[in-house]
């Protein structure tokens, strides 16, 4: 009985094999074709203001258009803290003064995500990204008379 059983295992075994081999003659490669990159135009309100003065808060808003691809997301970092963080393509925040460790000029960082065009299955999935960054000084003045 137990030959029996070890023959019968040993049929299983090699009846499952062919699974076990990989031939990509069944395989059909695609070469991604690179599509045009995407025209970005970023308007924000403090592309008018130079060094805004930060008393109490300062709204911020933002307007992306992607001509030819798709906007992900954006974050919005000041003095290394991360402020802001959304997926629309536009939108508005508000720096408090509380953000800045002491008076004088810190930088905020407006970063756009947005998708690359180049066709790979990074990007098919939305995990491959091109980035804008803008850079804008803002001016905290702590402890100012209002």
């Amino acid at each position: 009985m137990r030959k029996y059983i070890s023959i019968f295992f040993a049929a299983l075994l090699l009846s499952g094999l062919p699974a076990c081999f990989y031939s990509d003659s069944n395989t059909y490669y695609v070469e991604p074709v690179p599509g045009d990159p995407p025209l970005v135009s970023v308007t924000c309100n403090l592309d008018t203001l130079y060094n805004p003065p930060v008393n109490d808060s300062l709204e911020v808003s933002y307007q992306v258009v992607v001509e030819g691809g798709e906007f992900y997301y954006i974050y919005a970092d000041l003095a290394h803290t991360s402020v802001y963080e959304s997926d629309s393509s536009s939108g508005s925040f508000w720096i408090n003064s509380m953000l800045a460790d002491s008076s004088g000029i810190d930088t905020l960082y407006l970063e756009f995500y947005y998708s690359s065009n180049s066709n790979s299955l990074a990007d098919k999935v939305s995990y491959e990204a091109l980035t804008d960054t803008l850079k804008y000084a803002i001016d905290f003045n702590l402890g100012a008379d209002l």
